[in-house]
């Protein structure tokens, strides 16, 4: 009865748990879910057919469970605080999860018949192993031993605060795959599986769902692995658990000697409950700090490996892409190395002038912010010393240095830059409490706290220098826009000034119309391009009458204009040389005395479809020409933006073509925009 009640109490805690698992988004969650569900589903079978020895049968269902089980626990080892990608996991588990689904398939194609039977299950509760059934669940148990093994390495290299939040899921899932190893390994020793170890799995099981629910609901779970080792530590640890294994040995031995009943299930029991406790002390953060210090106090001669530890913390703050994660970074390197709770860092702020809250790591984020006459940054700034913050509140009255303490703070670490107070890093109290600091981590503490400093300085002008850019790209982008809004400003002012005197003229009314017109649609295409302009325009490419674009530009200029030349072909974005030949004709047409025309020849010259502006007006200087000209915010103009002919070389030059010029004071100026014919124009 007692055995009926802790199964069925056990696969239904499982249940629900699996099911409640499920919920969750992870790729873990959903292997945790069903690694349990099948664990559930064949302690519940094992059950209900001792329970009933004459519905034998089911246990075609329970092998084919069987022999799913290994693929599970290799996949959710596999993928055990990794990234959800086949790619991210082991070599060694690319391998063997192929050979677990090849289990699989023979498991589910081989009948019970196959592997075992059962002459006397009804009184025995044994199955009796044929040589198939024996190289079958030698190989189910191998892969389980190989889960475990790669839950253990997995667990080796993560980081202290990792190993943390999930050491109780490991030591649950060990429980859970451990059990299973022993039940099976009786097939090396017997060649037969006694199921009436279903009490001991029972009780695995209720312990495992246990661990593993408080890891998940009460320490958040651990996402990535970082490489981390202590030797000596590790040696320790498999000195205990191999002093564990032969003290359990001695006492299953000396249980036999007495010759106590059931002293299987209870020898199983006993190795359960003391594989958890020792599994819990030695991931224990407090103990193993304390046989840190241990091994430091009489196998070394430095607490630290000073290499290590900065090569460490180079490679992580170099792997950081923010101001915020590299504070944490900080933060965390801090709390694993010192065996901190958490901490924050304060930075001044210049725009403030007052020293701020900036990053926090398991500790309470404080918005309060400090001033450089308060007494913990006098005290910090005038010496250059790791400040007992306990001790300072008591000898200042300091009531925000009391406030920290009782908040958990311990240490201020004082942080300079250039000789000055930039910040600190708080420090919560240590995981160990009975640990003293010696000389040896306050000499660690500073060093790693320049390097801190120089890190976080390093990264804010970075951005500071990143906002300047995007300012002044800004500032570029808007030279541009204002330069074509003036260009279509000129058409229109020109064109209100012709109004006064010739508005009643319909042919004008016409001209009128058709150039607001155009004028509405290049600053609705200006205003479409606006996101895309960059150091070089984004360009649309396709074939394109020259003249058509040269006889557009024209018109939206004004002015007294002769042009000739013939119709070509050219490969160009229409808008954008739209824009340089219109620039070209309004810089005529401003430097032309009212009397004389500009002149604009366009055709093929010389293998290049080509426009050429001349005008005649005060011409620029060959100093000028050679030193200023098309060169942003250059110009002879007194309200010019010294922009436009900048552009102009841009859009040429985008183009594959070129933009000359050639001048003369007092003569004028003859301004030469050659471009690259279309295939077809070229090849005629």
């Amino acid at each position: 009865m007692t055995s009926a009640v802790l199964a069925i109490v056990s696969v239904a805690t499982t249940l629900f748990g699996s099911v409640f698992l499920l919920f969750r988004s992870r790729t873990q969650a959903v292997l945790l879910f069903l690694l349990l569900f099948l664990s559930a589903l064949l302690c519940g079978l094992d059950a209900y057919i001792l329970a009933n020895p004459h519905q034998f049968q089911l246990k075609s269902y329970v092998q084919m469970l069987e022999a799913a089980l290994p693929l599970s626990a290799l996949l959710y080892s596999a993928f055990f605080c990794r990234e959800s990608s086949f790619r991210r996991i082991s070599i060694t588990s690319r391998i063997l999860l192929p050979l677990a689904l090849l289990l699989f398939v023979a498991g589910l194609m081989q009948n019970p018949e196959a592997l075992y039977f059962a002459p006397d299950f009804g009184e025995e509760s044994l199955l009796f192993l044929t040589n198939l059934g024996f190289l079958f669940y030698l190989l189910l148990m191998s892969f389980l031993v190989l889960a475990m093994v790669q839950l253990e390495r997995t667990f080796s290299a993560l980081s202290q605060l990792e190993r943390w939040r999930v050491k109780y899921e490991i030591i649950g899932i060990c429980v859970l795959l451990g059990l299973a190893v022993v039940y099976y390994s009786q097939s090396l020793l017997y060649r037969s599986l006694d199921m009436s170890m279903l009490d001991a799995r029972s009780f695995a099981m209720l312990i495992a769902v246990g661990l593993i629910f408080y890891s998940r609901f009460f320490r958040r779970h651990g996402e990535r692995i970082i490489i981390s080792r202590g030797a000596a530590y590790r040696s320790l640890i498999l000195l205990v658990v191999g002093v564990y294994l032969i003290g359990l040995g001695l006492l299953g031995e000396g249980m036999r000697y007495l010759d106590v009943p059931t002293q299987r299930t209870l020898l199983l029991m006993v190795a359960i409950v003391s594989a958890v406790l020792v599994a819990v002390l030695f991931m224990s953060e407090t103990l193993r700090r304390k046989i840190k210090v241990h091994l430091h106090k009489n196998f070394y001669q430095n607490k630290y490996d000073y290499r290590q530890q900065w090569m460490d913390f180079t490679t992580k703050l170099s792997g950081t892409e923010s101001l915020a994660e590299l504070q944490q970074t900080i933060l965390v390197f801090y709390c694993e190395t010192f065996a901190c709770r958490g901490g924050a860092i304060y930075l001044y702020e210049n725009d403030r002038q007052e020293f701020v809250n900036s990053a926090h790591f398991e500790y309470r984020r404080d918005w309060r912010s400090l001033k450089p006459t308060d007494p913990i940054i006098v005290r910090l700034a005038e010496k250059d010393w790791i400040l007992d913050l306990q001790q300072f509140a008591e000898e200042t009255n300091d009531g925000f240095s009391a406030s920290l303490a009782v908040s958990g703070a311990s240490f201020a670490v004082p942080l300079f830059f250039d000789n000055e107070l930039t910040g600190f890093i708080l420090l919560t109290r240590q995981i160990n409490e009975s640990e003293v600091y010696t000389y040896e981590d306050y000499d660690l503490i500073r060093l790693l706290a320049r390097q801190s400093i120089a890190a976080i300085q390093g990264m804010r002008l970075s951005e500071q220098l990143s906002i300047s850019r995007e300012l002044a790209a800004i500032g570029k982008v808007s030279t541009f826009v204002l330069h074509d809004l003036k260009n279509q400003v000129s058409g229109l002012s020109l064109l209100l000034d012709n109004a006064k005197d010739y508005i009643d003229d319909p042919e004008f009314q016409q001209d009128m119309l058709e150039t607001i017109d155009s004028t509405v649609t290049n600053m609705k295409k200006l205003i479409s391009r606006l996101k895309n302009i960059k150091e070089k325009p984004q360009l649309l490419v396709a074939p394109v009458d020259l003249k058509k674009v040269v006889d557009d530009a024209i018109e939206t200029a004004g002015g007294q204009i002769i042009a000739s030349g013939c119709s070509v072909q050219i490969d160009a974005d229409e808008e954008e040389i739209y824009k340089v030949i219109l620039n070209l004709l309004i810089n005529a047409v401003e430097a032309t005395s009212d009397d004389a025309a500009v002149q604009v020849d366009f055709g093929v010259q010389e293998g290049m479809a080509f426009v050429q502006v001349r005008d005649f007006g005060c011409g620029m200087s060959a100093e000028f020409i050679e030193k200023h000209l098309f060169k942003p915010f250059e110009t002879t103009k007194k309200h010019g933006f010294g922009i436009g002919l900048y552009q102009c070389k841009l859009i040429a030059e985008s183009h594959n073509g070129r933009i000359q010029a050639v001048s003369r004071e007092g003569e004028g100026s003859t301004f030469l925009l050659q471009l690259p014919l279309a295939p077809s124009s070229a090849g005629d």
